[in-house]
Formats: structure tokens, C-alpha cells, sequence
């Protein structure tokens, strides 16, 4: 797996939330075989930078993958678009900005079909180090715990503990996203089996003004930040899921597109009574 490093400068009115929206597509490939992502572009820790990273396949032999993206700039009740890039991974242009997520034999268990991925941090018991590299990897509830599942590596360095990406599930069933294991092995010490579980989301929308809503969503530190497309379900209800670390908490607030009474939309947030993010323990 790679992943493409992406920057976008605020410029001189600081945006309320940027977003990436991304497409990846293997060279010369056929049309719908695209995987498309939204992400959070978050602050890089440098004044007026953000930055997200684009998830990419390993190419096979000498085939690569053509990324497609452009930023989105909620400010002001509205969001505008940048045009379109592109770019070819792995390629020299891009070379400063790839990095590489080693994955022995296979790697590890693709997400279920209609799911994608999301970021967080990669949990650590008690006294658990949180520098050096990591193996990590994936197995369903009924799968004994093996090291042999950690197919994949990271190293934190001197910390903090990685963000990494995992699959949201690796199976369905009656369309909600079924529980399973992230287990992860650090420098010395043992196999560490942490559940997965997901909690579902609801906005309700009464009075039928949301054209569109997203979720936006992540750890309490805001280190590993995640977007979701809700779904319509029926009037007036809007559904999404999130994901992480069974008995964790993961924060979250809704970012919506509305109609003016003009017909024109307008782009808005929704957070809990008295301000601030709500909370759920999955």
C-alpha cells in the first residue's frame, strides 16, 4: 500500500473545514474501476498548511495508477471547488511525497464489498510504548489470533502512536457492517486483539431543507479525522456509521448543505445544543 501526501495552503482567510476528494484508478483502466475517497485535510502543524494522504494500491509489475483529486473550501456558508489534478503513482513528480506501508505475503483483508476504510490511532494498552514499528493486521471474530495476521508495518519513530488506516468491516450482514478483530504486535512486546465495532449516526431533518450531509468524525484528539457521505434513508432521516475500537469513543458533528429560502443552498454545521461535538462509546 502507499500512500500520496497532499498540502493545501489556507491563503489569507483561514477555511472552516477543507476537504480532498479523490479518485484512483489503475493507468490505461477501464471506466468504473475507479476507487473514490473524501477526506479531511487537517493541519500539518505548520501555520496555514494542511494535509491529508491518499490511499493507494501496490502496482503490479509495471503498472501504475492515475490519482485524480481537487480540494473543496467550506467558508462563509458556501463551498467552492479547486480544479482538477492529476497525477501518475508512483511517478518522479510525486516521488518526494509517497510513502510506502510494507505488507508481507498478501496483505491484509480487503473491507467488505461497498465498504472503504478510515484513520485512527492505533490503540495501546497500558504501558504500552508508543514509538518504534508496529506490525498490524485484520481477522474475522471466528479467526484465532496469530501474529501471522499482522501482514503489515509502520514505524511511529519516538511517537506518538501511528494513525493507520483500517477497513471499516470485512463482512455485512443485512446491510449494517459486522464487528471484527485489529490485532497488533509492538517492538518486543504481545499480540494485542482490539474489537472493531461501529455505531450508527442519525440526522433528522424535519422540515426537508438538507440537500446533503456529511459526517464528520474521529478521536477525541482530532488526530485521525474521518468524513462520511450520509445516506437518505427515508424524509427527513439522514444515516451514517462510525468505526473504532469497541468500549472507545469517537467524536463527531454533522457539516450540511441546506436550501435558502432563495433557492440557492448554503453550506452549515449542526453540533450538539450549547455548542461542541457530540459523543458516542461504541
Amino acid at each position: 500500500m502507499f500512500l500520496l501526501r497532499r498540502e493545501f495552503h489556507d491563503g489569507a482567510e483561514r477555511p472552516e473545514i477543507v476537504y480532498l476528494h479523490a479518485e484512483v484508478a489503475p493507468e490505461g483502466g477501464a471506466a468504473g474501476t475507479a476507487e473514490r475517497t473524501t477526506l479531511v485535510v487537517a493541519p500539518a502543524g505548520r501555520p496555514g498548511r494542511r494535509e491529508a494522504c491518499i490511499r493507494v494500491p501496490e502496482p503490479g509489475g509495471t503498472g501504475r495508477f492515475v490519482v485524480r483529486y481537487r480540494f473543496s473550501v467550506v467558508r462563509g456558508g458556501e463551498e467552492r471547488c479547486s480544479p482538477f489534478f492529476e497525477v501518475a503513482v508512483p511517478s518522479d513528480d510525486v516521488l518526494p511525497d509517497l510513502f510506502r506501508i510494507p505488507e508481507d505475503g498478501e496483505g491484509n483483508l480487503r473491507p467488505a464489498p461497498g465498504r472503504g476504510y478510515f484513520r485512527m490511532v492505533l490503540p495501546l494498552a497500558e504501558g504500552e510504548r508508543a514509538g518504534g514499528v508496529f506490525r498490524y493486521g485484520f481477522g474475522a471474530m471466528r479467526k484465532k489470533p496469530s501474529p501471522s495476521l499482522c501482514r503489515a508495518s509502520v514505524d511511529a519513530g519516538n511517537g506518538p502512536a501511528p494513525v493507520v488506516w483500517v477497513p471499516e468491516s470485512l463482512s455485512v450482514l443485512k446491510g449494517r457492517p459486522m464487528p471484527y478483530y485489529l490485532y497488533h504486535l509492538s517492538e518486543g512486546g504481545e499480540l494485542r486483539a482490539d474489537k472493531i465495532a461501529c455505531a450508527r449516526v442519525v440526522l433528522r431533518d424535519p422540515e426537508g431543507e438538507i440537500v446533503s450531509a456529511r459526517l464528520v468524525w474521529g478521536d477525541s484528539s482530532w488526530r485521525a479525522s474521518n468524513v462520511t457521505a450520509m445516506e437518505a434513508k427515508r424524509p427527513g432521516i439522514f444515516e451514517g456509521y462510525v468505526f473504532g475500537p469497541s468500549g472507545g469513543g469517537v467524536e463527531y458533528c454533522f457539516q450540511q448543505l441546506s436550501r435558502r429560502k432563495s433557492g440557492a443552498n448554503e453550506a452549515g454545521w449542526r453540533n450538539r445544543e450549547g455548542g461542541g461535538n457530540w459523543e458516542v462509546t461504541l
